[in-house]
């Protein structure tokens, strides 16, 4: 009876050895580096997108309305996320200019918030909000030679809730507004006049929280 004939056993066992990868040259190395250098360095500039998007802003101080805190020209961070208003914050917001058909952006102080009353008398410079006197520290009061008098112009008295007579401002804003005016009173539109009146907090873009330069911190 014929038998196949024994094969050595180096041919009967199967080839277990995997080939032997050639290495990665260093062009590819480096290829393959810059790669995921551009793709961490996109991810992080859209995540910064997103962020000033939905959380933060920048702007632009226009005018001399918010002297001594803010000058023109500054630039300033604003936080907008889960802003809700509160009395002495400084807000940025849209005002519909209805007279030249555009849009304008002011940058103001909150005095007072939807549902309180606030009173200016003009005679005496002493703001009240819901009856109580309001610490009006911030206020810089000038004449029109820029000279500080701490006074308030007649020139600026209110068009609208005004009472000639006792020469007292006095309104109580509506739920969803806030009352607003400039630091330098004697040279602000705010919403002691009809133009600007009590903003809508959906007109609101933000609240500033830091002044770039020179560096402030806004609490």
């Amino acid at each position: 009876m014929n038998q196949d004939p024994l094969l050595p056993e180096e041919e009967l066992l199967p080839n277990l050895t995997e080939p032997t990868p050639e290495p990665e040259s260093q062009g590819s190395k480096f290829v393959s580096g810059l790669f995921d250098v551009i793709e961490m360095f996109a991810w992080s500039v859209f995540a910064v997108l997103i962020i000033f998007t939905f959380s933060f802003r920048l702007c632009r101080v226009d005018g001399e309305s918010m002297e001594n805190t803010l000058f023109d020209g500054e630039s300033l961070l604003l936080s907008s996320f889960a802003y809700t208003p509160k009395q002495d914050d400084i807000i940025v917001f849209h005002l519909a200019d209805t007279k030249y058909n555009n849009e304008k952006t002011l940058v103001k102080r909150v005095i007072a918030t939807g549902g309180q009353t606030v009173t200016l008398d003009f005679k005496t410079g002493v703001i009240t909000v819901d009856g109580k006197v309001y610490e009006d520290s911030h206020v810089t009061l000038k004449n029109l030679f820029d000279e500080i008098t701490g006074t308030y112009s007649f020139a600026h008295r209110p068009d609208h809730h005004y009472d000639e007579i006792s020469q007292v401002f006095s309104a109580t804003v509506p739920e969803g507004y806030v009352f607003v005016m400039g630091d330098n009173r004697n040279n602000s539109r705010d919403s002691r006049s009809t133009t600007v009146g009590f903003v809508d907090e959906r007109c609101i873009l933000g609240k500033a929280v830091l002044r770039l330069s020179p560096f402030t911190v806004f609490d």
